[in-house]
């Protein structure tokens, strides 16, 4: 886009700029890489059809930047994905498309990683996918959380992750007060870290649906509902925190929080919220901007 600014100063002085800008694009999976296949196991295979990688350990050591792993049907337990891609070269782990590929939690700690249809079960482990370190530009999209306490949690050094249209369904009865409900359990914690987007996300039976977002998060067109505590929680950020067309139902304390604003502006934008609970929550605010939401 071409933007024009113009200046005037009262006391004398005008000046006009043009610049150009664009907008965030959507990342698209990487072309021309290798495609493996793995299957559950402890190691060996050369990940064709025929003889796929048996365990992840096996297939994360054979890859390289652009290579596509398609994850057949069985158990993977827990695994840490440690191995980087390379800026417009992702990584890309998928469900092959034969049933469930099931792991019991996932540790990211390299950057450049695509995440796709894979299902995680809690079992013992109440921590679903977890980033550690300096992960950045790291795509999860199309994968299913069920019954973890933390579904999705950054770290702090976590930049531009794009974390859409996944299912999360947690382990909060939002009808309880204190174990099974109140306010611990989230959806998608950003634990203060910035450049993300969240979109089109199915969020249920947590604390919160997202929260604590740092500066420059776009959070749009989720469904979050029957939560135990605040639809979208972005207590603490800091500048262009932007929320819009999320629809919000049955937030058991608020729709939207503030507790508190670090700086603004933050834009509510064409939400839609129903249900019991407050609509907001004030504490200290900064700048805020709401249009056209539905109460």
């Amino acid at each position: 886009y071409e933007v024009r600014l113009d200046l005037a100063d009262p006391d004398g002085g005008t000046a006009t700029k043009t610049v150009v800008v664009a907008t965030r694009s959507i990342p698209e999976p990487p072309k021309g890489g290798r495609t493996f296949h793995v299957a559950p196991g402890s190691g060996g295979g050369s990940g064709s059809v025929e003889a796929p990688f048996l365990g992840l350990t096996a297939a994360q050591n054979a890859a390289e930047p652009g290579d596509i792993l398609l994850l057949h049907n069985g158990d993977y337990g827990s695994f840490a994905f440690e191995k980087s891609g390379r800026q417009g070269q992702y990584l890309v782990y998928k469900a092959a498309g034969d049933g469930d590929a099931v792991f019991m939690s996932v540790r990211i700690n390299a950057s450049h990683l695509w995440l796709e249809g894979l299902t995680l079960k809690r079992q013992d482990e109440p921590n679903g996918l977890r980033a550690q370190g300096q992960a950045k530009d790291v795509v999860i999209c199309r994968n299913t959380f069920t019954g973890f306490h933390y579904s999705i949690t950054l770290s702090t050094e976590s930049r531009n992750w794009h974390i859409t249209d996944n299912v999360i369904v947690g382990d909060n009865d939002p009808n309880q007060p204190t174990t099974q409900g109140g306010i611990s359990g989230e959806g998608v914690e950003l634990n203060h870290s910035g450049g993300h987007v969240v979109a089109y996300n199915g969020i249920s039976r947590v604390a919160d649906g997202v929260s604590y977002p740092e500066r420059n998060v776009d959070i749009y067109g989720n469904d979050i509902f029957d939560v135990s505590d605040d639809g979208l929680e972005p207590d603490r950020g800091y500048a262009n925190v932007r929320m819009w067309g999320n629809r919000i139902t049955n937030a058991k304390n608020n729709a939207l929080s503030f507790q508190p604003m670090r700086c603004g502006p933050w834009y509510f934008v064409r939400n839609l919220v129903i249900g019991q609970g407050a609509i907001f929550k004030f504490r200290v605010q900064d700048r805020f901007v709401l249009v056209n939401n539905t109460f």
